[in-house]
This record gives C-alpha cells, structure tokens and sequence, in this order.
C-alpha cells in the first residue's frame, strides 16, 4: 500500500478489531449483533438494584422497631406516673369455722349376720326343686326348696311300722306266757325257775317294742328331711341342686344368708380415738349407711353395738360393730347387698374444743393453708385431724374462727403477697 492511501471505511484497524458500535452496518445490509460486554454490562446495572432495595426494607423495619419501643418505654413511663402498677392477683376465699362435732367416715362390707349352707341330711336322688330356690331369691322359714325322691323312704317308714307290730304282739305274747307262770306257781305246778323266765320275757318284749318304735321315727325323719326346707327368712345367694342329680348326706344345695339383720365394721384410726376417747362410749350411736361413690345415697341406718375386742393387724384400726336391721330387705331407695362396700358416717360430738373446719379445697400440700392478712397471704402450716371429702377439721394456733382462708389454686403463691378477693368491690383484700 502506497503511503497516501487510507483503508476503506469500516476495515480493520491496525489492532485488528472491528470499528464502530453494535449499530454499524455490516457489508450485506444488516446489523451486528450486541458484543458479549455490552450484554454483561446492561445485567449488572439491573442486578445492582436488589442491594439497595434490600437496605431500604431494613431500614424501615429498624426504624419501626424503634418507634414502638419508644412508643411503649413513654406509655410505661405514663403508667409509672400516674402511679398505677400491675393489679394484685384475684383470688376466692372462705371463712374458717369452729365446730364442737364433726362426723367420722370410713368404709365396709355389709356382712350377713347368719350364714347358713344348705344340706341335705340324707342320700337320695333329686326329685324337685321349688321355683322359689334361685339366686337372689327371698324364702320363709319351713318353705320347701328341694325334694329327693321319696319312694325309698316311704318303704322304710312301711317296714318300720310292720316291725312295730310284730313288737307289740310279742310283748302282748310274753305278757300271757307271765301270768300263766305265775298262776301255776302259786300252785305249786309250776317251779320258780319257770316264773323267772316270764318275767324276763316280757321285759325283753318291750325293749323290742321301745327299739320299733325308735326305727319308726328314724324312718319318719329321714322321710321328712328328704324335703329340705328353709331354715330361717332367708336370702338365697347360691343354689347348687339340680332336678335329678344324687345327694350324699352333708353334701352343699346352696347358700342363705339370714333376712334379720346385717352388720358392718368401721375401724376407727388412733387419730378418731384420740378425738373421741373410749370407743365403748359410742354404744347405742346412731350411723347412717351410704352408697360408696358419686352422690353418696343414704341406703340406710345402723346402730353401734359392740366394740371389736382385737386391734386389726393391717390397718391397727379398733373396729365399731354396727348393727343394720333388715338390711336386705326391700327399702327405699334399694336394699344393702352382702359384701357391698358402703361408706359410713358417725356423727359425733367432741370432748375438747379449739377444733376448726375448712372447705377442703383449702388445703394444700396436704398440711398448709393460705390465709388472708390485711390483703396479703400467710402461709401456715396445720395439724389436720379429719380430711372429708367436702371439708377438713384441723387444728392451728395461728388460725382462729371467723379467719378467712385461699380457695384458689395459686403455683407461685408467697408469704406477704398481695392479693385481691373476689367479690370485694373496693379491692383492698380485706374480704
């Protein structure tokens, strides 16, 4: 290329890169396609702006932060201004009360007073059985409840009575033979020997007749108790005859329990007799029977009898013999039944006093009250003598009657803390 000649327009530089923008014509018409730096350099601008836009959210969210605690530092310090704390907690409450008689509960089971099984006193073969012997059945005295087949027994008492017969005819014959024996001796016709030998049957004849008439009666009472039969008003708690089956002589039928009357222990605890002195004194104390669970029904009335000479092994309770008249009998609201375990409760009056009652929700930790003192709680611990189910007679130095005391179940309740009642309109504790 000569000195004065220039490239043509468009042609490569010395560098050998092109010149001119993405825009510039190419030879055939069209335009050139972006080069790659310009590409990169349009998508780091946009990328450039997710940074600041996440700034500014964090600035906003610092900024708000900051006024609602400044917000709310100024409506403490309000607060704290006007003079207007935290309230004190509510709580309910319940007065304490004296009481000079309280009433003893404990738990037993209603023990028939007779227990009779039943037997027959011969063999035989079950011939009936009365619609009366059932389980849960009630029975009068003398009612026939099972009858073996008599057939055997009906014989026995026909050949007893044949051999009666045979008896007195040999007395009637030996009582002939004596007074001819005496006759011929007075005459001297017959000897003395002879006479002696009269006499002697005769009295051999009898005893044969007093030995018949015994097998007679044997045979009329095995036949008689071949129909066993009630022995008292009685309640039948098991049967175990069936019709046909064969009996042995002390074999059991069933059980009764006697009608007349039931009975109950209730073990008093050393603490009761501490409180109620001689358990004998409670002789003739009216106790009423209750059903154990929810609603505790009265069922019925006992009377205490006797006190139980020995001290239960297991519990070391001294047990009161209470006496329940018909307790099986149909009453209002249901008869007792045998081996029901019932609840009974003993009212009686105590011989010191200084003792306090308390509702049972009072109580915590099994010996601690909270009482109220000028609007504040005082822990006290108590020396607890009854626990009932709805109260709790108790004895403290430091708890008087008319004192009010915690209901409420509080988990970080404290000596000195003030609480408020509920109920006391102007909340100053006071109750």
């Amino acid at each position: 290329m000569k000195k004065d000649e220039r490239p043509p327009a468009g042609g490569p530089r010395s560098g050998g890169a092109p010149r001119g923008g993405a825009d510039d014509p190419v030879p055939d018409g069209t335009r050139a396609a972006p080069r790659r730096d310009d590409r990169s350099r349009d998508a780091g601008g946009r990328g450039q702006l997710w940074p600041w836009l996440l700034v500014g959210l964090l600035f906003l969210a610092v900024g708000g932060g900051l006024y609602w605690y400044l917000a709310s530092g100024a409506a403490a310090d309000d607060e704290a201004g006007s003079g207007e704390g935290p309230r004190a907690p509510l709580i309910e409450t319940a007065e304490v009360n004296a009481t000079d008689r309280i009433e003893i509960t404990q738990t037993g089971f209603v023990r028939p007073l007779f227990e009779i099984e039943l037997a027959s006193e011969v063999s035989g073969r079950i011939a009936s059985i009365a619609p009366e012997f059932r389980r849960g059945s009630r029975v009068a005295e003398g009612e026939p409840l099972v009858a073996l087949d008599s057939a055997t027994f009906d014989a026995d008492v026909a050949g007893a009575e044949a051999g009666l017969q045979e008896a007195r005819a040999a007395l009637t014959e030996a009582r002939v033979a004596r007074d001819r024996a005496e006759t011929l001796e007075e005459g001297d016709i017959a000897t003395e020997e002879s006479l002696q030998q009269a006499i002697l049957g005769v009295a051999q004849a009898e005893a044969a007749l007093a030995a018949a008439r015994a097998e007679v009666t044997r045979a009329e009472q095995a036949r008689e108790d071949a129909t066993i039969r009630a022995p008292l008003d009685a309640l039948v708690i098991a049967r175990d005859a069936s019709p046909g089956g064969f009996v042995q002589p002390g074999a059991p039928l069933g059980r009764l329990v006697g009608l007349e009357a039931a009975e109950v222990e209730m073990g008093l605890t050393p603490s009761d007799l501490a409180l109620l002195g001689d358990p004998g004194a409670l002789a003739g104390a009216a106790v009423e029977i209750r059903a154990v669970g929810p609603g505790r029904e009265p069922l019925a009335e006992g009377v205490v009898t006797d006190v139980d000479p020995s001290i239960a092994p297991e519990t070391r309770t001294t047990g009161l013999i209470v006496r329940i008249e018909g307790a099986f009998d149909e009453r209002s609201p249901r008869p007792l039944r045998v081996d029901e375990l019932v609840e009974l409760a003993l009212p009686a009056r105590l011989p010191d006093a200084g003792v306090l009652s308390v509702p049972a929700a009072a109580l915590k930790d099994r010996d601690t009250l909270w009482a109220l003192r000028d609007g504040m709680l005082e822990r006290l611990s108590v020396d607890v003598i009854r626990r009932g189910e709805d109260s709790v007679d108790l004895v403290s130095d430091a708890l008087s009657a008319g004192d009010r005391v915690m209901l409420s179940d509080m988990a970080a309740a404290f000596d000195g803390q003030e609480v408020r009642v509920a109920g006391d309109d102007d909340g100053d504790g006071s109750g």
